[in-house]
């Protein structure tokens, strides 16, 4: 069907206002994001220790409407969308019918019965192409929203705290991915949580992009520190969370990220009827294992790995893996990565990275288990 997107309005965004916040910006998919505000060790710290707010330009999303978006949407994902209670979203693997990853989403039912899907931004033009061939506009109609719903991220033990003063509305302790939708300037909120900020209690506050502005005004004013891409990308990591375009590419099955990282459970439904790419996830499930696995990597005082630098097993000489996200870790106080490893390669093993005689990395479970 046609993409019925609509412009957004002008100066919908709070952009300048991160201009005036002293934001430095970087390109994530060909589009500008705050990749500081000067000072990304406070940031981070302000994550951990109180609150921050991001203006998730990383990011893009979807509507999915209509006679029933939950059920056209629930037959493009690997989780179980219709069985979701109310205020719960879901998290799950976009799929082609062979299984490889198209993208990672989160989607959320509406009380007004709408779907809103967010998903990383390397991801928008494929699952743009998906949603076209995919969806029948006699069910559901859609339309990519990243211009007309911005999504502002607030994480950090203060941050329900915070946000429940700002929206002048009840935020209750939530299980990630479940939401709320409160009430703010005369618009309604999607008030999400998510663990994926390094582990501590966050929201993804989805807003109208005409009053995007006005609430990332209001967070500051209430002593949320502005946090750019860079500290959120080391918060992720920490956190063991994989990341479309990094971890999760269209050379991944889920099964390898999702196996060994704790979110199988998360993501995939073994229950639910069929889905676009489910039988592929099936028959490895019935084969017990995978080839390789989503595992973290601790450097020391190495620096950090590019994209994709070769993992070698030290005995033989032989490449068993590459390197995917890396940063350093102020919580482990070194070098971190993570990295898919040859299934024989299992934590506690050493590894070289980049060649045979090249800095030395003990692998680990995620979310770095026992690595503090």
């Amino acid at each position: 069907m046609t993409d019925t997107t609509t412009a957004a309005p002008a100066h919908s965004a709070p952009r300048p206002l991160l201009e005036q916040a002293g934001a430095a910006f970087g390109d994530v998919a060909g589009h500008p994001v705050a990749r500081h505000f000067g000072d990304g060790a406070a940031e981070y710290r302000a994550v951990r220790a109180s609150a921050g707010v991001a203006v998730r330009d990383d990011r893009a999303r979807f509507r999915l409407w209509g006679k029933d978006p939950a059920r056209m949407m629930h037959g493009l994902i690997s989780n179980d969308l219709l069985k979701a209670e109310a205020g719960r979203g879901v998290y799950a693997a976009m799929l082609t019918a062979k299984g490889r990853m198209i993208a990672d989403v989160r989607v959320f039912r509406r009380a007004d019965g709408e779907v809103l899907v967010s998903i990383a931004r390397e991801a928008r033009e494929g699952t743009r192409e998906h949603l076209k061939k995919m969806v029948p506009p006699m069910f559901a109609r859609w339309a990519d929203a990243t211009d007309v719903v911005a999504e502002l991220g607030v994480y950090g033990p203060g941050a329900r705290a915070l946000l429940a003063r700002v929206l002048d509305a009840e935020i209750p302790a939530l299980a990630e991915d479940a939401f709320v939708e409160p009430e703010y300037a005369g618009a309604r909120l999607l008030v999400a949580a998510t663990r994926e900020a390094g582990g501590e209690e966050g929201f993804d506050v989805f807003v109208p992009a005409d009053r995007a502005a006005a609430l990332w005004t209001a967070l500051r004013a209430a002593d949320a520190r502005p946090v750019g891409f860079g500290a959120l990308e080391t918060l992720r990591i920490e956190a063991g969370r994989p990341r479309y375009g990094l971890e999760l590419t269209e050379e991944t099955i889920p099964t390898e990220a999702y196996e060994s990282s704790g979110l199988m459970e998360r993501a995939i439904s073994f229950h639910k009827g069929c889905y676009t790419g489910q039988e592929v996830i099936i028959r490895i499930a019935h084969r017990g294992h995978v080839n390789r696995h989503l595992r973290g990597l601790l450097l020391g005082d190495a620096p950090a790995p590019a994209v994709r630098a070769p993992l070698v097993n030290p005995e033989t000489g032989k490449e068993v893996g590459w390197t995917t996200s890396a940063a350093f870790s102020p919580r482990l106080g070194q070098t971190v990565a993570m990295g898919y490893v040859r299934r024989e390669m299992q934590p506690g093993a050493e590894v070289r990275v980049g060649a045979a005689d090249g800095p030395a990395a003990r692998v680990v479970g995620l979310p770095f288990e026992g690595a503090a």
